[in-house]
């Protein structure tokens, strides 16, 4: 469910908890969360995770907008868990053909 976020390290954990545990009702304050997130950690990113990150970031609040109404049960931040997989999966692919 979540091998894609887990496997960026200390900011895919980071980005799980916040997903798990942010107090948020709509998905739009949760997107904000973690952008948030996402953008505390980009002083220690590497080079390649700031890319990754940056096409996460980019299509998060849309993606969130789009799949759902409300996010405040178990059930649906483990739905938004594997949406960030996808989109995390999306974002390696931008990422590499960006460098490339």
């Amino acid at each position: 469910m979540s091998d894609q976020l887990l496997a960026l390290g200390v900011i895919g954990v980071r980005l799980y908890d916040c997903i798990l545990t942010t107090h948020a009702m709509h998905p739009e304050e949760l997107a904000d969360h973690i952008v948030s997130e996402i953008n505390t950690y980009l002083n220690r990113a590497t080079p390649r995770e700031k890319l990754l990150l940056f096409h996460l970031a980019c299509d998060i609040h849309e993606a969130l907008a789009m799949s759902f109404h409300r996010v405040d049960s178990l059930e649906k931040r483990q739905a938004v868990l594997r949406l960030v997989s996808v989109l995390i999966s999306r974002a390696r692919v931008l990422a590499k053909d960006c460098r490339n």
